[in-house]
C-alpha cells in the first residue's frame, strides 16, 4: 500500500485549535492550577499529561514529571510537581474536557445513509464503572461492597455522525443510570438508542414530547398491552389484539414481530385508565434462531419508515460506544489507576477522556483527508497507532504552539541531574554508620 501524504501541520493546528495556547493559559489561572507560569506552564504540563500519561508513554508521574522538563525546557523539583494534583487540577481538566466534548464523535467523517435523511443525528448514551482504590469508598461509594466498595461511574452521551454535543458526567459508582439522562429539546429529530439502565417510560414521554425517537430493549418483566400487528403474516395466525405481550410470548413463531402497543405505569384493571395514561409505541421482536428466544426492542419510530429489521439494526450501533469505553480502558488505561489520592485519581479520569477525544479529532481529520480509506479506518485499530505515535505528536504541537527547549545542552544537564539519585548520599551514611557500629563490638 502506497505511503499516504498527509498534509504537513494539519493534526499540530487541528490540536492547538482544539486547546489554543492563551485559552489553556487563561483557564488554568481563572482555576488557580497555576498562579506564575515561571515554575510549571499549564500548556506543555496539559499536553504532556494527555499524549504521555494518557497513552501510558509514561507509567508514573515520575516519569510525567521527566517528560514535562524534557518538553519545557527547565528542572521542576518533584515535590513541586507532584503538589500540582490538586482540586485545582481537576477543575482546570475539567474544564477542559466541557471545551473539546463536542469533537468527541463515535464515527467521525461517516455520512448517514440515505433512510436517515429526516434524522439529523444518532445519539448514545451508556455509562461503565471504573474500580477505584479501596480507601477512596467514602467519596467515591461502589456498587457492591464485597467487589467494588470504591468505584466511579462514566456516564457519557455520544453522537455517532457528529450533529449532537456529546457530553460526559463522572459520579460515584451508586449512582443510577436513570437519573443521569436529562431530556430537553436538543432531542428533536434525534435518535436516542441506550440499554435498561436508563429504560422509563417518563424517559420515553419526555422523548415523544420533544419529538424525538428512542430505541432500547424492553425490560423482561414488562407487559405492554397489544393493540395490533404492524405485520400481516400469511397461515395460521393467533389472535393478538387486547393481549399482554407476556401472556402469548410463548406461544409466538414468527421470526420477526411487530405490534402496536400500550404501555403504562399504571397496575390498574381498568382499560380505559390504562389507556388515558398510557404511550402508544412499537415492540419489535425479532427471534434467535438458537436460543429459540426472542430479542424485544421498544421504539417510537414509525413502522412506515423503520421495518422491525432496522430496528434491531438501529440498537446494535449503541455497540459503538460499547468499544468506545473498551478504547478508554485497554488504550487509555481508564482502569490503571490505583492511587488512593482523591484529586490524583480525579485528575486522571478526566486525563483518559482528554486522551481519547484527542485520539478521535485526529482520526476524524484523517477520514476527511483520505476518504477513500475512511471505512477502514477502525477506532481500536488507530488507538493502537496513536499510543505509539503519541509522543512524537506531542513534540510536533509544542513546536508548533512555539514552545520547545532551548537547547540540547540544557536538557541533557537536566537529565544528568535526574540520574544522580538524591538518596544515595542518605543511603552511604546509614551504611557507614552500620559500619562503624559493628567495628565497636
Amino acid at each position: 500500500m502506497q505511503i499516504p501524504n498527509i498534509e504537513p501541520g494539519l493534526i499540530e493546528e487541528a490540536l492547538s485549535k482544539l486547546f489554543p495556547k492563551e485559552w489553556v493559559s487563561e483557564v488554568a489561572a481563572e482555576t488557580g492550577f497555576v498562579k506564575r507560569e515561571r515554575k510549571i506552564s499549564p500548556v506543555v504540563f496539559l499536553w504532556a499529561l494527555v499524549l504521555g500519561f494518557g497513552v501510558g508513554v509514561q507509567r508514573t508521574l515520575g516519569d510525567l514529571r521527566r517528560s514535562y522538563m524534557e518538553q519545557a525546557g527547565h528542572s521542576v523539583v518533584p515535590s513541586a510537581f507532584y503538589d500540582r494534583f490538586t482540586p485545582e487540577l481537576v477543575e482546570f481538566l475539567k474544564r477542559c474536557v466541557e471545551k473539546a466534548i463536542g469533537h468527541l464523535v463515535v464515527e467521525p467523517g461517516q455520512v448517514m445513509s440515505e433512510r436517515l435523511k429526516d434524522i439529523l443525528d444518532i445519539a448514545v448514551i451508556d455509562s461503565s464503572l471504573v474500580r477505584l482504590h479501596d480507601q477512596l469508598a467514602k467519596k467515591w461509594p461502589g456498587p457492591r461492597t464485597n467487589h467494588s466498595p470504591a468505584a466511579a461511574k462514566v456516564n457519557m452521551l455520544v453522537s455517532v455522525f457528529g450533529a449532537t454535543r456529546s457530553q460526559v458526567q463522572i459520579v460515584e459508582g451508586t449512582r443510577g443510570e436513570s437519573k443521569l439522562l436529562s431530556i430537553g429539546s436538543w432531542v428533536k429529530d434525534r435518535i436516542l438508542l441506550f440499554d435498561l439502565g436508563y429504560f422509563s417510560f417518563k424517559h420515553f414521554g419526555k422523548i415523544m414530547n420533544e419529538k424525538g425517537y428512542f430505541v432500547s430493549r424492553l425490560k423482561s418483566n414488562s407487559n405492554p398491552l397489544i393493540l395490533r400487528s404492524l405485520i400481516q403474516h400469511r397461515g395460521r395466525t393467533i389472535a393478538v389484539e387486547g393481549k399482554r405481550l407476556l401472556d402469548i410470548k410463548g406461544s409466538l413463531r414468527r421470526e420477526i414481530i411487530d405490534f402496536e402497543v400500550l404501555v403504562s405505569n399504571s397496575q390498574s384493571s381498568n382499560m380505559d385508565l390504562v389507556k388515558r395514561t398510557a404511550l402508544q409505541l412499537r415492540v419489535v421482536g425479532i427471534l434467535n434462531e438458537e436460543t429459540k428466544d426472542y430479542h424485544f426492542y421498544i421504539t417510537n419510530l414509525p413502522a412506515e419508515r423503520f421495518p422491525a429489521e432496522d430496528i434491531a439494526t438501529l440498537y446494535r450501533a449503541r455497540w459503538t460506544i460499547e468499544l468506545l469505553f473498551k478504547e478508554l480502558k485497554s488504550y487509555y488505561h481508564l482502569e490503571s489507576i490505583s492511587s488512593g489520592k482523591d484529586c490524583i485519581v480525579e485528575a486522571l479520569l478526566y486525563t483518559a477522556l482528554l486522551t481519547l477525544i484527542v485520539s478521535r479529532r485526529i482520526l476524524g481529520l484523517l477520514r476527511e483527508q483520505f476518504p477513500e480509506h475512511a471505512h477502514r479506518m477502525k477506532p481500536l485499530r488507530w488507538a493502537r497507532v496513536f499510543t505509539v505515535i503519541a509522543d512524537d505528536i506531542l513534540r510536533n504541537v509544542l513546536i508548533y504552539q512555539g514552545i520547545h527547549p532551548k537547547g540540547y545542552n540544557l536538557l541533557l544537564g537536566i537529565f544528568v541531574a535526574e540520574a544522580i539519585d538524591p538518596n544515595v548520599l542518605r543511603k552511604e551514611n546509614f551504611r557507614a554508620l552500620i559500619t562503624s557500629f559493628a567495628k565497636g563490638y
